[in-house]
């Protein structure tokens, strides 16, 4: 998604990920602003409901980053993610990952699991980026998620 090395990116300098970012790109599309971040859907669904979840104030790298304020209001956007997304998606198991190999700004992976998702006991992410599947949902099926998770939650979707 970056243009420049991992090192430019870590240091913020070209991070896709920063603020402002657009709505809806190539990758994702916005599915709610929260109180500290912002949640999409990524266009890959290979794992039906799987939200990103990026931290908007500034450009951090790594949870020891935030302060202890934006650490729980953060956290607290991560757990309307995850439970919007367990309403709508009734997973079987949800992982919640951060890790930032290939794009080093705070965000969050929520990985519905299923038993039937073809990678029971397996971590989601291949070996090489390349090999990830990319599974795209039809235009009706994929409005009706983001209607349905934006109606799992409370506040405006505008900050």
């Amino acid at each position: 998604m970056g243009a420049g090395s991992w090192d430019d990116l870590k240091a913020g300098q070209g991070c896709a990920f920063d603020a402002p970012r657009a709505d809806d790109t190539s990758h994702w599309e916005l599915v709610a602003r929260l109180s500290m971040s912002s949640w999409y859907l990524p266009h890959n669904q290979t794992y039906r409901g799987h939200g990103v979840l990026v931290f908007d104030p500034r450009h951090v790298t790594q949870l020891d980053e935030l302060t202890p304020a934006e650490w729980q209001a953060y956290a607290a956007d991560l757990h309307r993610v995850v439970s919007g997304i367990a309403a709508v998606c009734n997973p079987d198991h949800m992982n919640v990952e951060s890790l930032g190999n290939l794009m080093p700004h705070l965000h969050w992976h929520v990985i519905p699991r299923y038993k039937n998702d073809g990678r029971g006991g397996h971590p989601i992410w291949a070996p090489d980026v390349i090999l990830q599947p990319d599974r795209r949902l039809e235009a009706d099926d994929r409005a009706f998620l983001l209607a349905a998770l934006r109606a799992t939650l409370t506040i405006s979707t505008v900050r």
